[in-house]
């Protein structure tokens, strides 16, 4: 059970160290930005469709470092954490992340929400559209949480994101068939089991794609994704050790 004084410690920790990096307030203020340009430019549907999609990177970029710079710098050492509390502390600091980021992402949805209404295009549909860009961006959490317990100075994320790069990479070849994974996924369709155990495998490097609200077998799998990762650093959390002067 989380100790409310370790998420008051977690929550001050968390603000300053997303206030202070130029590459979360990029991501924060990055999209609001494109998606503003692309209601200017183009429709308010069509920055919609990229403001739901994109809404997971945030969290994502949110992720970067979360545990490795504290057991290197040798903060979890301090008397604080003695008994084992420096795993309470890293859950509680996990939430406070996701409580920010949920909190920043939903003054966004409620900015692009009244833009729509403004409009005369807002679609009740989008709310589901953000709730599923919620899971989405918390599986991103998850496992960027899990990895940064192995990797250090944002490289969680940059795996992330290679993996990413060469998945769509695939996904892009994929359409030079007379139908690829893209014409599958925009029916919500798939002719057999092998286009959907590949689709399977790019929702788990991109969860981004289920935004869509018409693929609730592969939403079910990011949210079976989310909760493994979440049990992952629990394991990964038990497994730490740390001496304390």
């Amino acid at each position: 059970m989380l100790e409310p004084s370790l998420f008051a410690l977690s929550w001050r920790v968390t603000r300053r160290r997303l206030s202070g990096s130029p590459l979360a307030a990029l991501g924060a203020l990055g999209l609001p930005v494109l998606v503003v340009w692309l209601g200017v430019v183009e429709s308010y549907a069509t920055a919609a469709k990229f403001f739901y999609f994109l809404l997971p990177h945030v969290f994502l970029v949110a992720a970067q470092d979360a545990v490795r710079s504290d057991i290197d710098s040798g903060a979890l050492e301090n008397v604080l954490f003695v008994g084992g509390r420096f795993r309470g502390y890293l859950a509680s600091k996990g939430l406070a992340l996701a409580v920010a980021v949920s909190a920043y992402a939903t003054c966004l949805f409620a900015l692009i929400s009244a833009w729509g209404l403004a409009a005369g295009a807002f679609e009740p549909r989008s709310v589901v559209r953000f709730a599923l860009a919620l899971v989405a961006g918390l599986y991103y959490l998850a496992w960027a949480g899990a990895l940064s317990y192995l990797m250090r100075a944002g490289s969680n994320v940059l795996a992330i994101l290679l993996a990413q790069s060469a998945a769509l990479i695939g996904l892009v070849l994929s359409t030079t068939s007379r139908a690829g994974l893209l014409d599958y996924a925009a029916t919500g369709r798939f002719p057999g089991l092998g286009p959907k155990l590949l689709f399977g495998a790019l929702t788990a490097l991109l969860p981004n794609v289920v935004v869509s609200a018409r693929l609730s077998v592969f939403t079910a799998e990011v949210l079976a994704g989310l909760v493994l990762a979440v049990l992952v650093q629990g394991r990964l959390a038990r497994g730490l050790e740390i001496r304390h002067s």
